[in-house]
């Protein structure tokens, strides 16, 4: 019964966050990569913040661009923070946002015109559940893995 309950509480999911190491940069690349701008950005700071996120000292910017009902949130923490360190996509913890199109091809010309390089040529799922589709890795500015995904029938 509490699985039942729990499932009730979770609507959904709001936003996907992503730190990056410079705001106005990021949301220029994603404004370019999604087609879409931001939603708003704004700053906070102060003691509440600090321990609500868990980083003494929290000096935050942040904004959020919409994606249907899902929501990229960008941060930029302006307080010291430690040296970037590389994440292979094999370690725990190391996310990827996975963003899906109607084209891959055509999204993936897109971007390359834009400079994006991408880890591969796209790979076709053959089998199993996703059957039908394709998929491609790149990486943002800070080096976060993203994926466009899409069914190769254009659905």
């Amino acid at each position: 019964m509490e699985d039942e309950r729990r499932q009730a509480l979770v609507k959904g999911v709001h936003h996907v966050g992503l730190t990056v190491s410079d705001l106005e940069r990021s949301f220029a690349f994603y404004e370019r990569l999604l087609g879409r701008v931001r939603d708003f950005s704004t700053e906070s700071e102060g003691p509440v913040l600090s321990k609500a996120v868990g980083v003494p000292g929290a000096h935050l910017r942040f904004g959020f661009i919409t994606l249907g009902s899902v929501h990229l949130e960008l941060l930029e923490y302006r307080n010291p923070r430690r040296e970037r360190y590389e994440l292979s996509n094999a370690d725990p913890g190391a996310p990827h946002v996975c963003f899906e199109v109607t084209d891959l091809k055509e999204a993936m010309a897109s971007l390359a015109a834009d400079g994006i390089r991408f880890y591969s040529d796209p790979l076709d799922i053959d089998e199993g559940p996703l059957a039908g589709y394709s998929f491609v890795y790149f990486d943002d500015p800070d080096g976060i893995t993203l994926e466009l995904f899409a069914h190769r029938g254009g659905g």
